[in-house]
């Protein structure tokens, strides 16, 4: 048996102890080397990973920090508290400068005449940027948006913060060009290429929601299948020619004694019960009882007590008028119901339209369900829909989201905008784009509301405190919208031989002359009144014009000329002028005098 030969490993060479002793420190030192290249390359990968972007570094403020120029900000504005809350937004400290500083990141913030401001940073390279926003009333909300604006500007955001503000940023970056086009393949021997295909743009958003609420076309006067005659004549329904013909017959002439059915009517049905058609009326139906069409009728239907359609385009009169569709023309009775849109009129007691749009009902009651309420003139109207056109009645309601105008004793609109109510009360729970003119008028917004009470929710109001030379001193406050205000005060009158209690009542309109300065004309109504009995003992009639100037953010004095007229129980109650009247020379009694005088007060905002 032949063995392999198998070749011995040499033995490991075996030193002495303090060979194999250093061997090993070696081995140990060698280890310990690489791994510290690798916690050294982790940490590097970590920081690379971690660390911000070059440019980010390069836009924050340096240690040093951020100065803040303030030249011609508005004055309601308090620099220092726009500086604080500048350093918490940057997270720096920020020092208020009367000038731009060489190779210092600086903010310069500026006011301009409409009342935005434009805020600008110069950063430490050279490179500037800058903004113009609309800031809040409040001060304190003002300071934050310009802070807010401050740290978009300092990390180059502020593209985005603009379009928060709804401003469009004066730097625009050129829109990116379109794809390229991928080349077309290249076609056989022969071949002939398509025409280009142009492009079909994208319907608009009003071309959709036309293209929703317009009604369909009106019903073709056939029916395919069906056996035409030129006359047909029925006792009963499927009692009379419809029992030879059938039902799937198209007449040219119906006549029918208590009832009668067809398929459908080319011309004229004439009937002293109840006429019913199937499936389409292009003609006129005339029934001492009822008119039923259950399809689409397109002429007129007349009768003493109902008509029905699926769909109408053309007239119904009679006592009840129903359309379960479309209307396209007029419905003329006592109720009258469209269970589509109206295009065209609905006259009778009651109107009912529950479509997409409505052009004019007049009637006693009148109501809209519908997107769109052109016009409504009733007793009572109500339109509920995201639109509403025009109401005139003695109550009129519009839960729309607009309202266009209302004229009635009582008008009311529940919607976000609503156009003009002209009432002896008129109610509007959103914004008001025209006007109010009425005894009472509401509003959350309104930029002209006259009445003998006006309440505007979100309007002006302030406390006004005023002296007259007759010795009146009045307390009341002033509500209203931009332009025009109510007036409501109580005082005393100290003077004369005994206190009187005063009452006052006013209208007005203000003139705003700049930031600080505006002007009213007011005319105002007093009644002085007996302490003991409450008794009217004079009244006082004031016409003012004041000019007010505003010392603090919140407090203003106000002061003018005015011209009075008192009527009194006496001649000594009307001399109310510590200086003197003349008499209003209206007859002999000397109980009503004249003079010019004057105002002076302060208000509260």
């Amino acid at each position: 048996m032949n063995t392999p030969d198998i070749a011995l490993l040499p033995a490991p060479l075996r030193g002495s102890p303090r060979r194999d002793r250093s061997t090993s420190a070696r081995g140990a030192g060698l280890r310990a080397g690489v791994l510290l290249l690798r916690s050294l390359a982790a940490a590097g990968a970590f920081v690379a990973v971690t660390a911000p972007p070059a440019r980010a570094l390069a836009e924050a403020p340096s240690a040093a920090g951020v100065e803040l120029v303030v030249d011609g900000a508005p004055w309601t504005l308090d620099p220092d508290a726009v500086r604080a809350a500048v350093g918490r937004e940057l997270g720096t400290s920020v020092t208020l400068a009367a000038a731009a500083t060489a190779g210092r990141p600086t903010l310069v913030l500026r006011g301009e005449p409409d009342g935005r401001v434009t805020l600008s940073y110069s950063a430490a390279d050279d490179r500037r940027i800058e903004r113009t926003i609309d800031v809040p009333e409040d001060p304190d909300r003002a300071a934050e948006a310009i802070a807010l604006l401050a740290g978009n500007l300092v990390r180059d955001e502020a593209a985005e913060l603009a379009a928060a503000f709804g401003k469009r940023p004066r730097e625009t970056t050129p829109p990116p060009p379109p794809p390229a086009q991928p080349e077309p393949a290249a076609l056989p021997a022969g071949a002939k290429a398509a025409p280009p295909r142009a492009a079909r743009p994208a319907p608009s958003a009003q071309a959709r929601r036309a293209a929703r609420t317009a009604p369909p076309e009106p019903p073709r006067c056939e029916l395919p299948g069906a056996k035409t005659v030129r006359l047909g004549a029925d006792v009963f329904p499927f009692v009379g020619t419809s029992t030879i013909d059938g039902a799937n017959v198209v007449r040219r002439y119906s006549l029918n004694l208590a009832g009668g059915y067809t398929a459908g009517v080319t011309g004229l049905e004439l009937g002293v019960g109840v006429n019913i058609v199937s499936s389409f009326l292009c003609g006129a139906q005339f029934s001492g009882g009822a008119n039923l069409v259950l399809a689409p009728a397109r002429g007129a239907q007349l009768s003493a007590g109902l008509n029905l359609a699926r769909g109408l385009w053309g007239a119904q009169v009679g006592s009840i008028n129903v359309v379960a569709g479309p209307v396209t023309g007029a419905q003329g009775g006592v109720f009258n119901l469209a269970a589509g849109a109206v295009d065209g009129a609905q006259l009778g007691g009651i109107n009912v339209a529950a479509g997409a749009s409505t052009d004019l009902q007049i009637g006693v009651a009148n109501v809209a369900v519908s997107d769109a309420t052109d016009v409504q003139v009733g007793l009572v109207n109500l339109g509920v829909g995201a639109a509403t056109g025009v109401q005139v009645g003695l109550t009129n309601v519009a839960a729309s989201q607009s309202t266009g105008a209302q004229f009635s004793l009582a008008n009311l609109a529940a919607g976000e905008s609503t156009g003009v109510q002209i009432g002896l009360v008129n109610v509007a729970t959103g914004k008001v784009e025209g006007m109010q003119i009425g005894l009472v008028n509401y509003a959350d917004e309104s930029p002209f509301s006259f009445g003998l009470l006006n309440v505007v929710r979100n309007g002006r109001l302030h406390l006004d405190v005023w002296g007259l030379e007759s010795g009146i001193v009045m307390a009341g406050l002033k509500n209203g919208s931009d332009h025009f205000h109510n007036i409501y005060g109580i005082g005393i009158r100290m003077t004369g031989d005994r206190p009187r209690m005063v009452l006052s009542l006013g209208l007005g309109g203000r003139i705003t002359l700049g930031e600080r300065l505006y002007a009213d004309m007011d005319l105002l109504a007093y009644s002085l009144h007996e302490p003991s009995s409450i008794n009217t003992s004079a009244a006082l009639m004031q016409a003012r014009a004041v000019l007010g100037v505003r010392v603090f953010p919140e407090l203003a004095v106000f002061g003018g000329p005015s011209y009075n007229v008192a009527f009194g129980d006496t001649a000594e109650d009307a001399r109310l002028s510590p200086y003197g009247s003349v008499p209003l020379g209206i007859g002999d009694s000397d109980a009503q005098r004249r003079w010019p005088g004057v105002v002076l007060g302060v208000q509260a905002f």
